[in-house]
């Protein structure tokens, strides 16, 4: 009998054994399986304390348990309890109204939940609300901790302090009687996520509340068994890796466990899986162009926040990172750098949710951030004059003086791509009137749950304003799948059908959706030089439909755009193009101007002619502008944007068949000092944009095209320079030259 035992102990898998010796998950950990499991053979210090209890002395020895993590917790954690009263003072100081503001916001959510509260939906909040999938993701956050464990610093009232650790007891009692919410459902309270963004809010707390000698040892040793519960529940629940942030914030939060509990059995494994988890993250998620693969500002900046927290603690604590961490994180910040608009802002794109409704994302705080971390003066450059508030704890206090020593210089980047992503960016300088425009031309197979209807959308700057703005949203708000769909972008649609199809709510019910039906792009050609920039580039949104489409942008880099919309299909159909902004026409169906508060304004004129009809729209008092026109198997648009810094440099046009556009002239074939049948030219100097031509002679040089297209011709003493910004590939005088290249003749 005693050899079947052995062979079956024999061949069972390691992985129970080292289970035995780990923080249990289905259960919360009692005292004394948190006394059985300190690492007495790494820290023999900790001996002792396994004595006493065992002897009897229970509350002797975690009284001496929690005095030592407390001490700990001094030199592993961002800042030194120690220092509170010094820091808070100074923290005051730095940032007026903090107090008022903590009040509000701890209030929002203690006038919602008991200390003691229930865990398990259905249950009734402090107002008589019934609380649903909603408001009870933002309990199981817990965003609103520190908030309170500040007040009490203000206040004095224990009240304050005690809350967190009641509410930490009353998660416990839920999760051992089996009262709370389970992944399985959609709401569970200790989904990643969830449970991730708790740990980082009560770690928080509980360095706060240790600075006060009213935090008792049972409140410690209840926050203390919470951290160890959560980082069991997190290890077991994440053994294999999950695209998404939401796995990448647990694990953050894993991480950070693992650094401060090292004297926890288990906690190696902790932090073996997390940092492993994380580095994949950094792999998988971060595209090489360096952006975070759902393509939105909110979410690469939350990205860098779960990647920044293990990042900073582990240089506090000596964890030697692998050099991905270095290099990916830095990365990060680059990409701020080359979205990053004129006036120091982003733009919004996808599901930016942070302050919904407004037409940019701030940077500067994050960017102080990079400054502190990388030293970069180009990160300097955009980066506020101190960290921001909430950062203000999260570094240490010579790394915070570190950032007036930094030199502040302007990034040497001008248009750029970000090819993975599928971002381009054309803009002519950093000074407040240089212009900026950004061609959404990506899609996320891994994760499109983030992806807006804006496939080939942009985005527009000038004089301090987003000229061609698109939204931040908010996931509860009804109107989120249309803010999400393509009315509300800068996008061009056939019969008026939008580009997202097939709304897919979440599994919870908290709002939060996808269209499923999102087009994917093919980039045609992206070229940069002084003079302009060109990008082209398809989807197959309206393929069901059997027609094709197409956009080119061309940035003349005096400071304007012209947009060329194609649609070649069959049958009977209408197109439309949306702009956003507040217009009124200056000529009925051909040429419309939004004026802004500082004055400046955009031109949108269709060159090509007059459209059929135009309508305007708003949502939350976003107002749209839409062209329309019927047309019968293919048409294709030709749209001058036209940014202006004032009343004085506004168009005044007279014939729109010959007009000026800067310095630029703008006219017809019928108006042409060059032989060619180009439907349109925009021309200075020597530098000639030819709209739908096949044929043109400039300084004695003939110009043969295969099939009409739009060519960008240089035409210098010493010849020819020719750059086909058409859709297709051509023969340009039997040479064929695909969509962006250039040829010399």
């Amino acid at each position: 009998m005693k050899k079947i035992i052995y062979m079956i102990l024999f061949f069972l898998p390691l992985g129970l054994f080292a289970q035995a010796e780990m923080v249990p998950f289905g259960h919360v950990p009692t005292d004394k399986e948190i006394i059985d499991l300190l690492d007495v053979e790494h820290y023999p210090e900790l001996q002792a304390i396994q004595n006493s209890f065992n002897s009897g002395k229970q509350e002797r020895a975690l009284e001496e348990l929690t005095q030592y993590f407390k001490e700990r917790f001094s030199e592993r954690y961002f800042f030194d309890w120690k220092n509170f009263e010094q820091r808070f003072g100074e923290y005051n100081t730095l940032y007026s109204g903090r107090e008022d503001f903590h009040r509000r916001e701890a209030y929002r959510h203690l006038d919602l939940y008991p200390a003691a509260t229930q865990w398990k939906i259905g249950f009734k909040n402090l107002k008589g609300e019934t609380v649903t999938s909603y408001p009870y993701r933002h309990l199981a956050r817990q965003h609103k901790a520190d908030d309170i464990a500040f007040m009490y610093h203000y206040t004095g009232n224990k009240k304050y302090l005690d809350y967190i650790p009641e509410q930490a007891t009353s998660l416990n009692a839920a999760f051992n009687n089996n009262q709370f919410e389970i992944i399985e459902d959609g709401n569970g309270v200790y989904e990643v996520y969830r449970v991730g963004n708790r740990v980082y809010n009560w770690l928080m707390v509980h360095q706060i509340l240790l600075a006060s000698d009213e935090y008792s040892v049972r409140q410690q040793m209840e926050m203390i068994r919470t951290f160890l519960h959560s980082a069991a529940k997190m290890y077991h629940h994440n053994a294999a890796y999950h695209e998404g942030n939401h796995q990448t914030r647990g694990m953050s939060a894993l991480a950070m466990l693992s650094f401060l509990f090292p004297e926890i059995k288990g906690a190696d494994l902790w932090q073996h899986r997390s940092l492993a988890r994380l580095e994949e993250h950094l792999e998988k998620e971060i595209y090489v162009d360096g952006f975070q693969f759902e393509r939105t500002v909110h979410y690469h900046i939350a990205d860098i926040e779960n990647y920044f927290y293990p990042y900073q603690l582990a240089k506090i604590g000596g964890v030697e990172l692998k050099p991905i961490w270095d290099q990916r994180i830095s990365g990060l910040f680059d990409v701020l750098l080359k979205i990053a608009l004129p006036n120091g802002n982003a733009p919004v794109l996808q599901d930016d949710t942070r302050e919904p409704w407004a037409d940019f994302n701030k940077i500067d705080n994050t960017m102080a951030k990079g400054a502190l971390l990388f030293g970069k003066p180009s990160y300097k450059y955009f980066a506020s004059s101190k960290v921001a508030s909430n950062d203000y704890w999260f570094f240490k206090t010579e790394q915070l003086e570190r950032l007036k020593e930094i030199k502040e210089e302007a990034p040497e980047i001008g248009s750029c791509t970000l090819p993975e992503t599928g971002y381009y960016m054309m803009r002519n300088g950093w000074g407040e009137d240089d212009v900026y425009l950004i061609v959404s031309a990506g899609f996320t197979s891994e994760k499109p749950a983030h992806q807006h209807a804006d496939m080939l959308g942009i985005g527009a700057y000038a004089f301090g304003n987003m000229i061609l703005p698109n939204y931040q949203v908010r996931y509860y708000l009804e109107d989120f799948p249309a803010f999400k769909n393509s009315w509300v972008k800068n996008v061009a649609l056939l019969d008026s059908i939008p580009q997202g199809r097939e709304w897919k709510g979440n599994k919870g019910g908290s709002g939060f959706g996808e269209w499923l039906g999102i087009p994917e792009p093919e980039v045609l050609a992206w070229k940069t030089s002084d003079d302009f920039d060109f990008f082209a580039g398809s989807h197959n949104g309206y393929e069901k439909e059997t027609t094709k489409y197409y956009r080119s942008v061309i940035f003349i880099k005096d400071g304007f755009w012209l947009v060329r919309d194609y649609f070649v299909g069959e049958g009977q159909h209408s197109a439309q193009q949306v702009w956003q902004g507040h217009y009124e026409m200056e000529k009925k169906n051909l040429h419309a101007r939004s004026v802004f508060p500082n004055s400046a304004g955009l031109e949108v004129i269709q060159l090509a002619g007059e459209v059929d009809n135009i309508q305007k729209a708003s949502a939350r008092s976003k107002g749209r502008l839409v062209f329309n026109k019927e047309f019968q198997n293919k048409t294709s648009w030709t749209t001058l944007l036209y940014p202006f810094k004032n009343f004085e440099v506004r168009l005044m046009i007279d014939d729109y068949n010959n007009f000026k556009a800067d310095e630029w002239q703008v006219l017809n074939n019928e108006n042409s000092p060059i032989k060619t049948d180009a439907a349109q030219q925009i021309f200075k100097n020597n530098n000639y944009l030819l709209i739908d031509v096949s044929e043109a002679e400039l300084n004695d040089k003939n110009i043969k095209v295969s099939a009409k297209t739009d060519l960008w011709v240089n035409a210098a003493e010493n010849g020819l320079e020719i750059t086909n910004c058409g859709i297709q590939t051509v023969d340009i005088n039997n040479k064929s030259v695909k969509p962006g290249e250039t040829v010399k003749q």
